[in-house]
């Protein structure tokens, strides 16, 4: 009779604390964004296995940037126009088991992908980013928009019994394999950055 080896997966380290197993896509629609990226691109963790940035149509370098700040990035152009397409292209792309979602403006700062994987890791399936928790913030926000955020925030809340802090926020991140269930609507381009 023969034993049968069972292979564990192969850990890595994210921090001191943390090991994982899956391996993280980090998705960024971007228009016209080639003077943030070498920001944004600064901050992302060295763990992170796969960066697709999503183009929309740049008229500035936002490619060439992204190209020349990591060659071994998935920089692809978004067929149609708006958010919601980039992030469609940027998922279909995507083939981490994690996919977390990242403004190409530098609003977000990669060091805080940690806390998203390890809620994931610790049995959540969706990690919800929020300019208006106690560590958050915004410079440019503006107080209708603050209260528009606030306002629909309320609302949802209220409908679905959630505690949301901030629903425009595009900070987020979850497991590739519920990409299914998720529905992104496609913004038309004059609503949206993109």
């Amino acid at each position: 009779m023969s034993a049968r080896v069972r292979r564990s997966p192969s850990y890595r380290a994210v921090s001191p604390g943390l090991a994982i197993a899956p391996t993280v896509s980090v998705i960024i629609p971007a228009r016209n964004e080639a003077a943030n990226l070498p920001h944004v691109f600064g901050t992302l963790p060295p763990w992170i296995d796969e960066i697709v940035l999503v183009d929309g149509h740049s008229v500035d370098d936002t490619v060439a940037v992204a190209r020349a700040l990591c060659p071994k990035a998935k920089v692809i152009t978004q067929p149609g126009r708006g958010k919601g397409d980039a992030l469609h292209t940027g998922f279909a792309a995507a083939t981490g088991d994690i996919l977390v979602m990242i403004d190409a403006d530098g609003s977000t700062d990669g060091a805080e992908i940690i806390r998203f994987v390890s809620a994931l890791v610790a049995g959540a399936d969706y990690a919800k980013g929020s300019r208006f928790s106690s560590s958050g913030g915004s410079d440019d926000i503006t107080g209708l928009r603050r209260y528009g955020n606030r306002l629909l925030s309320g609302l949802v809340n209220r409908m679905f019994g959630t505690h949301f802090t901030d629903l425009c926020y595009g900070y987020n991140a979850f497991w590739a394999r519920y990409l299914d269930a998720i529905e992104v609507s496609n913004c038309p381009a004059s609503r949206s950055r993109l």
